[in-house]
């Protein structure tokens, strides 16, 4: 296939955004943004020697470029595994490697766990799972970062934006997600400015942040069968210390098995120059030829 770029058309409605970079015929990696609700850019592309490796970035359902934008319709993590493989297919790879960050690393945890023999290598970098505990213990997070931003006026939870997001006024939709978004970098310690936030929220953003919510709200769609992973030989996890819900993420999987993690004094960011560094050495390979 000679195209670099283009849509994948699922079963059920949706059109799948995904591109090829690197090089032809070697190691294909499959690239799995965070969110939900996130996108993958050409800066992700630094986490890989696009000698070594065929990169596909796409953005999963709903998301970035894929289209219909911000659906939440036939929208679920299990509709998000069944893309990748999906994709794989259309673009021909018999196995694939995948990178997974954050929410993507999830999503590749469960793709391992329904289709072992499509995959190669897995590197899980600030991982996310969403086990009941772990969610429980970000929603009071969340609801506490709510109750900063909007000063204690009001008691605000998660559903309560969801439902915020959904009104038919534009303004009232506006101001819900610039309460979620704050709430969501209260706990990173990011502090933007008003002005610059208010930039940034437009009603792109706000699909976006109903797209997040969606999961949010529905658990991420953990169910039974998610409570075992278990992970194959070939899986390296990078996880930065300070990231709570990534160390929380990763105590429940060793509870299950031994993981090769390497710890990285970091967060959450996954462009902190640390665990980019570490991302990148585990992706090394010798160029072919």
């Amino acid at each position: 296939m000679d195209a670099k770029q283009g849509w994948f058309a699922t079963d059920d409605g949706h059109l799948l955004y995904w591109e090829r970079h690197g090089t032809p015929g070697a190691e294909p990696i499959f690239f799995l943004h965070g969110g939900p609700g996130g996108r993958s850019t050409r800066h992700h592309l630094e986490f890989f020697d696009l000698r070594c490796f065929e990169v596909i970035l796409f953005d999963q359902r709903g998301c970035g470029r894929s289209m219909p934008y911000g659906e939440c319709r036939l929208n679920t993590t299990s509709a998000c595994v069944e893309d990748i493989d999906c994709l794989r297919q259309y673009l021909g790879f018999d196995k694939i490697s995948l990178l997974g960050i954050s929410w993507g690393s999830w999503l590749a945890t469960l793709y391992q766990q329904h289709y072992p023999c499509a995959v190669g290598n897995t590197t899980l970098a600030s991982l996310f799972v969403p086990f009941t505990d772990n969610v429980r213990a970000y929603d009071q997070t969340l609801r506490h970062s709510l109750s900063t931003v909007t000063a204690g006026a009001v008691s605000i939870a998660p559903h309560d934006i969801h439902q915020a997001l959904k009104a038919d006024c534009p303004a009232k939709r506006r101001q819900a997600a610039l309460h979620w978004m704050k709430a969501m970098l209260t706990p990173q310690q990011h502090s933007p400015g008003s002005s610059l936030l208010d930039a940034f929220v437009d009603e792109n953003a706000v699909q976006a942040v109903r797209l997040e919510l969606h999961y949010h709200i529905n658990q991420y769609f953990f169910i039974r069968g998610h409570e075992q992973p278990i992970l194959n030989d070939n899986t390296r996890v990078i996880q930065g210390i300070h990231d709570r819900f990534g160390m929380a993420s990763l105590r429940w999987l060793r509870q299950h098995q031994h993981v090769d993690c390497h710890l990285v004094h970091a967060g959450h960011d996954i462009f902190h120059g640390a665990l980019l560094k570490t991302v990148r050495d585990a992706l090394k390979r010798h160029p072919p030829g």
